[in-house]
């Protein structure tokens, strides 16, 4: 191996040349002395180890991107692809940032570095930053392993801080049963058929746990007498894996088993291989269906109950938002904190970091089954006019405990009035 310099009508030029271990000399040109120093003691740190060597190559960022959608883009959900798309054409083609060298990314990794301060002046985000280096990191990953560079230097740099993770308040009973009752009042072209379809998914989200894409999924085959079996998801448009990739069963509470029967019933629909929720083709959810949901059944919903309750964290809310409340039914009925993060599709890790106050708030709570919180909201909401339930909503969000029985008029949905001698 050497490093020789050279003179060209641009100014010096540095070649590293190498023999591989076939016997072939190889060399490569780069720009600066340091550069070249890199690139020596990268080969010969790599032939110490018995690591593949760097090829030759004149590939461009621009060029591996492409080669890397081509070929595994669609391993990717089509969301994340996206997302992906979306970042690089705006914080790395839009930059011409592309049109470097594979090459000069390894030599020179505070090009990276200089790609992200550029953003972070703009006033671009830590999450667009960091979305930024996910996808260049791929795409360079993917470079290693096909041997167009010996490393990808991205792995080692620091990355922004990711936004802190919110945590999930979830859901009273009371909440969801309102939620429900207003969507049953809508009024839709399609009469209360499909008001009714919507009460019922808000159901399945929040008493059941499962993410909208799931709900999304199930087919009439999936609910059984006492389980839901989930899956599969779906993203926009396409039924795939879930979020997880893992296969879980989920308790079927009496209140939604006899909701979904009446919705089954109502739509007429007796096959096991249709959907829960269909689109209007028998299809699976596009996004944009999904989107429009969001913005004209759900979010009109949660802005009303807002300004009613003086909630306002409600009008911000969205449907994601409901699973929480399986989460802290279940908890409060007794379940241990690895039985419920496994009917959610959480590992024990992401359950004791993201729902660790839930956990804290119900020690040494009563139990109450989630069917009998479920069905003490219910006769909350029928026999309560709007304003005692704001009030009572407010309760509710302001002493999630209750731990004094009796102490806030919002205690009746969580404890017996009679209770049972010890």
């Amino acid at each position: 191996m050497s490093v020789q310099r050279y003179e060209t009508v641009d100014g010096s030029r540095w070649r590293v040349r190498w023999r591989e271990p076939t016997g072939r000399m190889r060399s490569r040109t780069v720009t600066s002395k340091r550069e070249a120093l890199a690139l020596d003691s990268d080969v010969k740190a790599r032939k110490f180890k018995g690591e593949a060597l760097p090829r030759p190559t004149k590939d461009t960022v621009a060029d591996a991107y492409e080669q890397w959608l081509r070929l595994r883009g669609s391993n990717l959900a089509p969301q994340t692809i996206d997302v992906y798309r979306y970042v690089w054409n705006a914080h790395v083609r839009k930059q011409g940032f592309d049109a470097h060298r594979l090459t000069d990314l390894v030599t020179d990794p505070v090009l990276i570095e200089e790609l992200i301060a550029g953003m972070r002046d703009q006033g671009v985000g830590p999450a667009a930053q960091r979305k930024t280096l996910v996808v260049l990191s791929a795409v360079l990953s993917a470079a290693v392993q096909w041997k167009k560079i010996a490393t990808n230097p991205v792995w080692r740099m620091p990355k922004p801080s990711a936004r802190p993770q919110r945590h999930p308040h979830p859901f009273p009973p009371l909440l969801i049963e309102r939620i429900k009752l207003r969507l049953q009042r809508r009024q839709t072209k399609s009469g209360p058929y499909r008001a009714v379809g919507d009460a019922t998914l808000v159901s399945l989200l929040s008493y059941a746990g499962l993410r909208p894409g799931e709900a999304l999924a199930l087919t009439w085959g999936d609910v059984g007498q006492r389980t839901l079996a989930v899956d599969k998801a779906v993203a926009d448009g396409v039924i795939g894996a879930t979020k997880t990739g893992t296969i879980r069963t989920v308790p079927l509470v009496e209140p939604l088993r006899q909701e979904l029967g009446l919705w089954r019933a109502l739509s007429g629909e007796h096959s096991d291989e249709a959907f829960l929720f269909p689109g209007s083709d028998g299809e699976p959810w596009s996004r944009t269906q999904l989107n429009n949901w969001r913005g004209r059944v759900w979010r009109p919903v949660m802005e009303g109950l807002a300004v009613e309750s003086k909630l306002d964290r409600l009008a911000k809310a969205i449907p994601y938002d409901c699973r929480g409340s399986f989460v802290s039914l279940h908890l409060r009925a007794g379940a241990s904190p690895l039985e419920v993060a496994a009917w959610a599709g959480h590992s024990p890790q992401v359950m004791f970091r993201h729902y660790a106050n839930v956990i804290e708030e119900l020690v040494g709570e009563p139990r109450l089954s989630a069917e009998e919180q479920i069905n003490r909201a219910r006769t909350a909401v029928q026999e309560r006019s709007a304003r005692e339930l704001d009030r009572l909503m407010v309760d509710l969000f302001e002493n999630p405990t209750l731990r004094q029985p009796g102490s806030c008029e919002a205690s009746i949905i969580f404890y017996d009035p009679n209770p049972r001698p010890a």
